[in-house]
């Protein structure tokens, strides 16, 4: 079988969209049977004889060219995925995403097949400035309804305990822990009132399981992958252990975590952070066995009709179920995003 296998002009384009999309590059190949008698009836049967010339083409998996067929064809296939961290250097090949191909019909015996490469990219060229790695930040005021028996109450203390690694619950102990501050409730009636909250997204990309060359037989885990991709439930319901961005131990409690696709491979990451003005607590009166709170009178006129008598809870306490905490770094997030999440949403 003699046939010649070429790459046309047009695979010299690279297109970047920028953040949160793919950098893709279609190649375009000329696959010529030089007038052989046998002719080709399908686009699977040009890939196999491709295979054959070291051309290796599989959706999933990087384009390898000759002459082994698990390489790359140019400098422009590989780049610095958007997924790797600090702590690694190293390059990796663009993936085949779909391809497709037809007989040119105003040719003897030459087919024209176009396979689509891409991969997430971070911009960086040794020795000049790196870009910026695909990674947004998204904050929200917004409010929580609660039902409030104090206002001005005195917030409780949030310590960590690095044996236990849980909060300590300092705040309920059976000695005086009234919260103080002013009644609001009415004869033990709490009232609805809003409390501010602040909502901190942070988006990020990670990539899962992958075959790193075309020969691959096994895909490879990363460290992003693990860290996010395999259990985000992992990281809910946690305070931050120590001052994040800014916030004191504890005010930040995770609430969410998404992971959805972006292509094939790369899948787009939001962690979402809630600062809250009560600290993730609510406020519950005394009872006695939980059944009637105990009742403080707040008149002190004469409580004749029509002079009403209104009575208070008369001791309230702060409680939460939110005690597990978490501790982030650099390393726990692709190259350059902890970087940019610290100067985005940091306060003074």
């Amino acid at each position: 079988m003699a046939i010649s296998v070429s790459v046309t002009k047009e695979s010299g384009n690279l297109e970047n969209p920028g953040m949160f999309s793919p950098t893709t590059r279609t190649m375009h190949f000329a696959v010529d049977y030089c007038d052989e008698a046998t002719k080709r009836t399908s686009v699977q049967d040009v890939l196999d004889d491709m295979m054959t010339a070291g051309w290796a083409i599989a959706v999933g998996r990087p384009l390898g060219m000759p002459p082994n067929g698990v390489g790359v064809y140019d400098s422009f296939e590989w780049g610095y995925p958007a997924n790797r961290t600090s702590l690694e250097s190293t390059t990796v090949p663009f993936v085949v995403q779909s391809l497709s191909g037809e007989l040119d019909k105003s040719s003897n015996e030459i087919w024209r097949i176009r396979v689509v490469i891409s991969l997430m990219i971070r911009n960086i060229t040794p020795g000049d400035f790196e870009g910026r790695n695909h990674s947004a930040v998204s904050i929200t005021a917004e409010s929580r309804g609660v039902r409030a028996y104090r206002t001005n109450a005195t917030l409780p203390t949030l310590t960590w305990n690095s044996g236990t690694n849980r909060f300590t619950n300092t705040w309920i102990d059976c000695g005086d822990n009234d919260i103080s501050g002013d009644s609001l409730d009415i004869n033990g009636e709490p009232l609805t009132m809003p409390i501010e909250q602040t909502s901190i997204v942070l988006s990020f990309v990670i990539r899962e399981p992958f075959y790193s060359l075309y020969s691959s037989l096994t895909r490879t885990v990363d460290a992003m992958w693990t860290t996010w991709g395999k259990n985000p439930s992992s990281h809910v319901n946690k305070r931050n252990s120590e001052s994040l961005f800014g916030y004191a131990a504890g005010r930040l409690v995770v609430t969410s975590v998404s992971v959805t696709p972006i292509d094939m491979e790369f899948r787009r990451v939001n962690v979402t952070l809630v600062d809250d003005e009560w600290l993730h607590f609510d406020q519950m009166p005394w009872s006695t066995a939980g059944v009637i709170p105990e009742l403080d009178v707040n008149c002190s006129i004469p409580l004749t009709p029509p002079n009403l008598a209104v009575w208070h809870a008369k001791y309230v306490l702060w409680v939460t179920p939110i005690f597990d905490g978490f501790s982030w770094s650099q390393t726990d997030f692709p190259d350059d995003v902890w970087t940019f999440f610290t100067s985005a949403v940091t306060i003074s």
